[in-house]
């Protein structure tokens, strides 16, 4: 196991960065549905529609951003199995 896989390893299963993640889903919620509500308050259609996309842009980010240590994870499993796979010595003897 790399240092890298190692340290995002520990960073996924620290109850701080679990903590950090529940905060962090809460408070896009609360500001996403309080962008929706004002939205639903404005008279000019265009300008709702755009503070929709920005509000929803913004969760896109936030959300990327916050799966990113598992998706890198699952990426250099992938890499290190697949390594291990075709590190096939060339020696008519095998592995001696």
């Amino acid at each position: 196991m790399t240092d890298e896989l190692q340290d995002l390893d520990n960073l996924t299963k620290h109850p701080g960065w679990q903590r950090f993640a529940e905060q962090g889903r809460k408070e896009i919620e609360a500001r996403l549905n309080a962008a929706l509500q004002n939205a639903s308050n404005c008279t000019d259609d265009t300008l709702a529609i755009n503070v929709v996309r920005q509000c929803i842009a913004v969760k896109q980010a936030v959300e990327a951003l916050k799966v990113w240590p598992e998706q890198r994870i699952a990426a250099l499993k992938h890499a290190e199995a697949r390594g291990a796979l075709t590190a096939v010595g060339f020696s008519r003897r095998g592995d001696l």
